[in-house]
């Protein structure tokens, strides 16, 4: 074998093994940083279940009447607004039967 053809073998196989090696770096740490972003949302997501999970035990273990009041509150403000469109609802209702009483004693002339 030929000098040359040696060195030149040498260096086409430290260009394919650098080049796997480039490959295999390049994979762990695209794998790494994935794993890395799984594992901060997996704690965020526990942290906040935890948060989630001490807020409910509060709640059902000693509601406060300030909690009560609040709810009550937000209770009498639905009714308020629900109670606003149903008399709006029977005002267009009448408005509208007289129109249709009016049309149909006169014509639509």
């Amino acid at each position: 074998m030929d000098l040359e053809l040696a060195k030149f073998l040498f260096q086409v196989l430290t260009f394919l093994m650098t080049g796997g090696i480039g490959i295999y770096v390049y994979l762990s740490n695209k794998d790494k940083v994935t794993n890395d972003r799984i594992g901060k949302l997996e704690e965020d997501i526990d942290t906040k279940f935890e948060t989630y999970g001490e807020r409910i035990a509060k709640l059902e273990t000693n509601p406060s009447h300030a909690d009560i009041a609040k709810v009550y509150e937000s209770i009498n403000a639905l009714s308020a607004t629900v109670n606003q469109l149903v008399g709006e609802n029977r005002g267009q209702s009448d408005t509208l039967k007289l129109i249709l009483n009016q049309i149909t004693a006169k014509g639509m002339k």
